[in-house]
């Protein structure tokens, strides 16, 4: 009975680890090397899964050449309710985040639009000089 007990327990508790794995694993080489040639067919992002709860997105990093953009891009990101960033790895050329199934995609891919948008504004207005002091107050990703 013991023994029974003890392989159901370890049963279930691999069944828990199981479903709490995410479908998205950025370190994963498999996973980058499957996202590697994405098209994302002019969009800044993409949904590239979902379960029962979350989209996964992928986001085309690539279009934000500078470490300044990208890090600015993540600041805004985080003040965003609708989405979670799952990839801290910044200098990929792809991203993950999460965003919850309640949020419309369109609304998901508007918000990152809008965020990319600020982003591109910001670069361009602000001398580098003012770049280089905002990064040494908010890098997190050193």
């Amino acid at each position: 009975m013991k023994q029974l007990s003890f392989f159901l327990l370890l049963f279930f508790v691999q069944l828990a680890v199981n479903a709490q794995q995410s479908a998205v694993r950025p370190d994963d080489p498999e996973f980058i090397a499957k996202y590697a040639n994405m098209d994302f067919k002019g969009k800044f992002a993409a949904v590239i899964d979902n379960d029962e709860t979350n989209n996964y997105w992928l986001l085309d990093f690539s279009v934000l050449p500078s470490r300044f953009e990208r890090v600015y891009f993540m600041n805004l990101s985080f003040s965003h309710q609708e989405i979670v960033n799952v990839d801290s790895d910044i200098s990929k050329s792809r991203i993950c985040f999460i965003s919850n199934l309640k949020y419309k995609e369109t609304d998901v891919l508007n918000l990152f639009k809008k965020i990319r948008e600020q982003v591109g504004s910001v670069s361009s207005s602000w001398p580098e000089e003012n770049k280089v002091q905002w990064l040494r107050n908010n890098d997190k990703y050193k």
